[in-house]
């Protein structure tokens, strides 16, 4: 009976800690007012793992600058930190923006030596003065090179011979910028061409490129071509001579050039007006700022200089696992699932960006659980407020290797971190998913012996009660 009483409190710490729980003495997550994050908010369904924090309504916020386009946003990667909106979720035209997405997708799904032949389609299913780089059906380059000319010289015909390359026609690329869209947390965009060439079904927005960007600059090979501001294109078995391309985007070269501006794309219709895509870098913050509806190329590089200077000037970007004082080591804790069985690490790269005059100790923070997160996903977030607004989180994952972890109590609540000792860098994490398996099923044995212990003992009680009624019915007779 010990035994059962023992299994079963295992199952109950089980089933404790699975089960969704604030850390004592913290902030709930329902607490934080939502008047700092209005354009987060505005991503109705969009996951949480790619939904953007809004800080500009927490109080002692930097005074923000005046930037005249009028459909702006300045969003820090690294954290996913808003930093500054201006209807940033209106419907706008996108123009050749759209390329981010087309080159995002190529890179993805193509070698950059596969050679792509140029349709009749893709070179004559143009708008009269878009721009082009004078390709012919049957023309062949290879990825590599109709991605630069896609990127630096805007080509929209190379555009649309890409998304042919890597879906078989216009449309059905449409549908895979659609779904990785979506996938990224996009909360008003539809896509209908790879190029940007307008259509009234053709749209987005300033948060949503702005996510795009993010996801497409961690991609090494897409920030090597798009910094590039001129390139050679290569002779091909249409054209015998190379010739040179340039880009157009005011803050990546000429006497507009922005010092920390390290690529972008530029675009324009008459129905879009100039829109611009920037990333810019400089101490640790990463920055990308999206403007859409200019009415000049002035405005476009005017307002993006603006909100980089106040993003670099206002902010202060801070390593979670270095700054939190929980991550520290300290004693791995008493609990059923202590860092001797289950650890939950804090990525080392997540960080977290706040404004000047806030400092890291002057957060306060609470612990949210996944119930529905894979062996390999996201267990747990914890997240960091100020006040009452949310002002960044970071995941926590089942730790498999050398890194600060948390060290949880069977309330659900969490002790702080704890160091990693000789004995947890000996344990893989398979060791410890069978043991937390056996341990349940050894439960639930327990549980259904339990039950039928209970079942049986009634029956028995049933037939002696009966047995005592027809024994009093024969001593009446």
């Amino acid at each position: 009976m010990k035994i059962t009483r023992f299994i079963c409190g295992l199952l109950a710490a089980m089933m404790i800690i699975s089960a969704p729980a604030a850390a004592s003495g913290l902030p709930s997550d329902e607490t934080g007012s939502d008047a700092g994050q209005s354009t987060a908010a505005a991503a109705a369904g969009q996951s949480a793992s790619h939904a953007p924090v809004d800080v500009t309504g927490i109080s002692s916020y930097p005074e923000k600058p005046d930037v005249s386009a009028d459909s702006i946003i300045l969003l820090e990667t690294n954290s996913n930190t808003i930093l500054y909106s201006k209807n940033a979720t209106e419907k706008r035209f996108p123009a050749s923006i759209t390329k981010i997405m087309t080159a995002l997708l190529v890179i993805e799904n193509c070698s950059l030596d596969e050679v792509v032949t140029f349709s009749y389609r893709a070179t004559h299913e143009l708008e009269p003065g878009s721009s082009s780089i004078a390709r012919t059906d049957g023309e062949q380059m290879t990825v590599r090179d109709c991605l630069y000319c896609m990127l630096v010289a805007s080509a929209n015909e190379v555009a649309q011979a890409l998304a042919e390359h890597v879906a078989g026609s216009f449309e059905a690329f449409a549908e895979l910028m659609n779904k990785r869209a979506q996938e990224l947390g996009c909360v008003n965009t539809h896509f209908t061409n790879p190029s940007g060439l307008h259509s009234e079904e053709h749209y987005t927005c300033c948060l949503d490129m702005a996510l795009i960007m993010a996801e497409a600059i961690s991609n090494p090979v897409f920030v090597e071509i798009d910094s590039t501001t001129s390139y050679t294109v290569p002779a091909t078995n249409k054209h015998s001579e190379s010739f040179g391309v340039a880009m157009k985007h005011e803050l990546l070269r000429g006497s507009g050039k922005y010092k920390y501006a390290i690529c972008g794309k530029t675009g324009y219709t008459s129905k879009s007006g100039f829109t611009l895509v920037t990333y810019a870098a400089k101490d640790g913050l990463d920055l990308v700022c999206v403007t859409l509806g200019c009415d000049d190329s002035s405005e476009r590089a005017t307002s993006t200089k603006r909100l980089f200077d106040y993003g670099f000037e206002n902010f202060s970007v801070y390593n979670i696992s270095e700054a939190d004082p929980s991550m520290s080591a300290g004693s791995s804790g008493s609990g059923f699932l202590s860092s001797d069985l289950l650890s939950l690490a804090i990525p080392s790269d997540s960080c977290i960006v706040l404004p000047a005059g806030i400092a890291f100790q002057d957060l306060t923070s609470s612990l949210s659980w996944n119930s529905e997160a894979g062996i390999d996903g996201e267990i747990a977030r914890v997240n960091y407020y100020y006040g009452q607004e949310l002002a960044g989180s970071s995941p926590l994952t089942i730790d498999t290797s050398s890194s600060d972890t948390y060290a949880f109590l069977t309330d659900g609540t969490y002790s702080g971190s704890v160091a990693e000792s000789e004995e947890e860098d000996s344990r893989s994490s398979a060791l410890r998913l069978i043991i937390i398996a056996v341990v349940s099923v050894l439960a639930l044995a327990v549980l259904a012996m339990l039950g039928f212990r209970f079942i049986n003992g009634r029956t028995r009680r049933r037939k002696r009660r009966g047995a005592r009624v027809s024994k009093n019915i024969r001593r009446y007779r």
